[in-house]
């Protein structure tokens, strides 16, 4: 539940609407930015269903009712079942309220309490992200970086200095947001995938979501939409990379039924190796499932 609160903590929304603050001072900006996320942590705290969905993105709501459903919970319920709550922001230092296009952030420095204990509570900076959806903010994403193998940093923080790093891409807002992936079907089963792709730019297509290509390395998921009672389907994209001297092509896609009990194995439905001699450029393999 701690990783799905981190998908919830880290939203994103689409918007079609007039340009952003671009001449909104930076004190101006953090009120109407600090008003939004308050209004969703508002939400979270109360359970109340309705203002949570007003207070978030269309993007990320579509997002996390598609994870839901997918891991066999009950939506919108499954929003507010963990402990861990959502870091009040007084007490932090603000290092920067920026907006870029339709999106916009800003980022704390200071002791982040989520309700873990009290020793557990660390100096770190939290970004919040918003995006801006018929012209009004709403609360888009949270991300706690860790500092604790930083500590000339977290000195000129103490210190006052402005960071160099709130200059580089990632903390700089993206200006667009994606478009809000389609509603998922409900399944019968929760599943997951393990895809092995070493020499191969693989990517991976299942119930109308693409997840991200896998370049020479391991990727495990939760299936969006998961798989029902009967067909079910998954497309491969498949593109040769190179491989260091030496380096031997080798993928593989499996397919788990998991259990709703987590100590338990999932049971195996697919297995998929490309041939030695290459695999295709696209490759759809059908899944059957019985109940």
């Amino acid at each position: 539940m701690r990783q799905f609160l981190s998908l919830l903590l880290g939203l994103s929304l689409f918007q079609l609407c007039p340009p952003a603050f671009a001449q909104e001072d930076e004190a101006g900006l953090q009120a109407v930015l600090e008003k939004a996320y308050y209004k969703w942590r508002d939400a979270m705290q109360s359970k109340d269903a309705r203002a949570w969905a007003s207070s978030i993105t269309l993007y990320r709501q579509t997002v996390i009712r598609n994870m839901v459903v997918s891991e066999r919970k009950t939506f919108p319920d499954a929003v507010f079942a963990s402990d861990v709550q959502p870091p009040a922001l007084a007490g932090l230092r603000l290092l920067e309220a920026q907006a870029v296009g339709n999106t916009a952030h800003l980022v704390y420095f200071g002791r982040i309490d989520m309700g873990q204990d009290k020793e557990l509570i660390r100096e770190n900076l939290l970004k919040l992200k918003f995006g801006r959806e018929n012209g009004v903010w709403k609360y888009d994403s949270n991300r706690i970086s860790r500092m604790d193998g930083a500590p000339d940093v977290v000195k000129e923080l103490k210190g006052g200095k402005r960071p160099d790093f709130l200059d580089t891409p990632e903390y700089t807002p993206p200006g667009a947001m994606p478009p809000p992936p389609p509603l998922c079907r409900v399944p019968d089963y929760k599943a997951g995938s393990k895809l092995q792709s070493f020499g191969y730019e693989t990517t991976m297509s299942m119930n109308g979501i693409t997840y991200d290509p896998v370049r020479d390395g391991l990727d495990q998921q939760i299936l969006i939409g998961g798989l029902v009672n009967g067909h079910n389907e998954i497309t491969l994209r498949m593109k040769p990379v190179p491989r260091p001297e030496g380096g031997k092509a080798a993928l593989e896609i499996r397919i788990y039924k998991l259990s709703k009990d987590p100590a338990k194995p999932g049971t195996e439905v697919l297995r998929w190796q490309a041939p030695e001699s290459g695999a295709p450029a696209e490759v759809t393999l059908p899944i059957e499932v019985k109940s």
